[in-house]
């Protein structure tokens, strides 16, 4: 920045008539300060935005793995519903098959009651 300043001054003192070198070396020294800020300025932009870049690609790559493993949750837990719907598919298959035996045990227990009563009362009436 020094050459620059210094350059910047002998071609200003050149091109424009100068009243007073001091204060031409003010401003030379004040727009090659400036300048060195902006460029630490936009450095630190830079850096700023790569960082930046890094976190979002970072998250991005997070955000991905967690979409992965709430859909494989997901499907775990469909697949456990599915097996615990099949459970219960089998009990109430059981359950109605169980039933169905019962009713016809119930319905041979009648007839037999009402065929032991009939036959009782044919009995009664012959005797």
């Amino acid at each position: 920045m020094n050459n620059l300043a210094e350059i910047l001054e002998e071609e200003l003192e050149e091109a424009v008539e100068v009243k007073n070198k001091k204060s031409l070396h003010r401003y030379i020294t004040l727009l090659t300060q400036n300048l060195a800020e902006r460029q630490a300025v936009d450095r630190q932009l830079v850096e700023i935005n790569n960082k930046i870049e890094i976190l979002t690609r970072t998250m991005k790559v997070g955000f991905e793995n967690m979409e992965k493993r709430f859909t494989d949750l997901i499907h775990y837990i469909d697949k456990r519903f599915e097996d615990m719907n099949k459970r219960f598919e089998d009990m109430n298959k059981r359950f109605e098959d169980m039933n169905k035996k019962i009713n016809l045990l119930i319905w041979i227990i009648s007839l037999w009651m009402g065929l032991f009563s009939g036959i009782s009362l044919v009995l009664k009436f012959i005797k």
